[in-house]
């Protein structure tokens, strides 16, 4: 079986539904976040800090399968996370 890779056209217009919950609070914390399917993990992290009212002021990373995703101008070792949707 022949397997394509979806258009561009078609990621970009679905959307993806995200629940972000704050670990060991209570009573919980989380936002439901709905952002485009082409999102960047650095889009994401600006979704993030604006749903939860946060300023940016603490550094981050993304842990996907054992790899790390962030900003590489202030994190050391990681992948860029403007080139992961």
């Amino acid at each position: 079986m022949v397997k394509t890779a979806q258009s561009m056209s078609s990621v970009n217009r679905k959307v993806v539904s995200l629940k972000v919950t704050l670990r060991d609070t209570k009573p919980p914390v989380w936002r439901r976040l709905l952002v485009p399917g082409a999102t960047t993990l650095g889009d994401l992290h600006r979704a993030i800090q604006a749903a939860m009212g946060w300023e940016d002021c603490h550094l981050h990373t993304f842990d996907i399968e054992g790899r790390q995703y962030g900003d590489r101008r202030t994190v050391d070792d990681v992948a860029d996370e403007s080139r992961v949707t």
